[in-house]
């Protein structure tokens, strides 16, 4: 059988291995101590923190079939939250989500949805891989300098900066994915003992720092107590991303009490984390298929369609489609 390396275990990578799974002997490696990728979610007990993607949407029909058994599982649930658009600290736009395409998150958080794609695969967590080297078949090198012998196929499913760190330039799309880039994100996590008075639940800002703000503790089935979720600007992280976090956090925090009128200085719980690839710059991005049979590597992501949820599996769902065309 087919001897296939996946590099990353986010929802691109294992989408690909639950699509080839029965095709092909398939091993994934994540650096993380988790899969997931940026569906991640953050928990400190009584609180938790969905401080990557956000929530989907299911717009095609091959990627409303691949969720529909999680939404049979009640893995994946619809969210209907009040939503509003605010320019700088003034609500421009209020619109009801409930009326509009299902927005899906993951219960009881984003990183469900990964958990479940990711039960009975081969797949070696805290594992960086550091080099690849091509003899008869690829072999992995990890940071440890521990290796990986005898794949086939090696699929790259890390944000596109990454991943031409490790493809070769020999690789046939190597210039193709190096003018694809990729903008920073901060994720501020607030916890409060009691709820704010809030009249919405998702917004997006714009004239500010801020991109996004959500009461993550009203998405379905989330436990614990009053959560705040904040994106930054990309302008904002793009500037800041290497500045020392605890003057980004306060920044990011003075911000957000400017914009909904409360000061949530006041938060029980505060804490950051920075995405240093979060985001297409171009949020229109259509890539084509990177797969070189000739030297048997690919690669994919949500990079490769403008950086959403359902970009990352339509990117693995072309991937694997034109995989098994060729006989893998």
């Amino acid at each position: 059988m087919t001897k296939i390396a996946i590099i990353g275990a986010g929802l691109s990578g294992l989408s690909v291995a639950h699509l080839l799974k029965d095709y092909a002997d398939i091993t994934l490696f994540e650096k993380a101590r988790g899969v997931s990728g940026r569906s991640s979610t953050r928990r400190d007990e009584p609180y938790f923190f969905d401080h990557g993607a956000q929530y989907f949407t299911a717009r095609t029909k091959p990627f409303q079939d691949f969720i529909q058994p999680f939404l049979d599982k009640g893995i994946i649930e619809r969210w209907k939250p009040r939503y509003v658009r605010f320019k700088s600290n003034q609500i421009i736009q209020r619109r009801n989500w409930c009326a509009e395409e299902p927005r899906y998150v993951g219960v009881p958080g984003m990183n469900h949805v990964a958990k479940f794609l990711a039960e009975g695969l081969n797949i070696h967590i805290n594992t960086r891989i550091a080099s690849l080297n091509h003899q008869d078949t690829w072999q992995l090198t990890d940071g440890q300098g521990k290796q990986y012998h005898g794949f086939d196929w090696v699929i790259c499913a890390l944000p596109s900066p990454q991943a031409l760190e490790l493809l070769p330039v020999s690789f046939a799309y190597h210039s193709h994915i190096s003018v694809i880039k990729m903008r920073a994100c901060f994720s501020l996590m607030l916890g409060f003992e009691q709820s704010l008075p809030l009249d919405f639940e998702a917004a997006h800002v714009t004239d500010a720092d801020l991109s996004w703000i959500a009461v993550n503790s009203h998405k379905p089935q989330r436990q614990g107590l009053f959560t705040l979720m904040v994106h930054s600007s990309e302008d904002y992280a793009e500037a800041c991303i290497d500045d020392e976090r605890d003057q980004v956090m306060q920044h990011l925090i003075n911000e957000t009490s400017h914009i909904i009128g409360q000061d949530v200085n006041q938060a029980n719980y505060k804490n950051i984390h920075g995405w240093r690839y979060a985001n297409n710059a171009d949020k229109k991005q259509k890539s084509p298929t990177f797969f070189d049979q000739n030297l048997r590597l690919a690669a994919c992501g949500d990079w490769c369609f403008g950086g959403r949820v359902e970009g990352a599996f339509t990117s693995a769902y072309n991937l694997t489609k034109q995989m098994k065309e060729s006989a893998l």
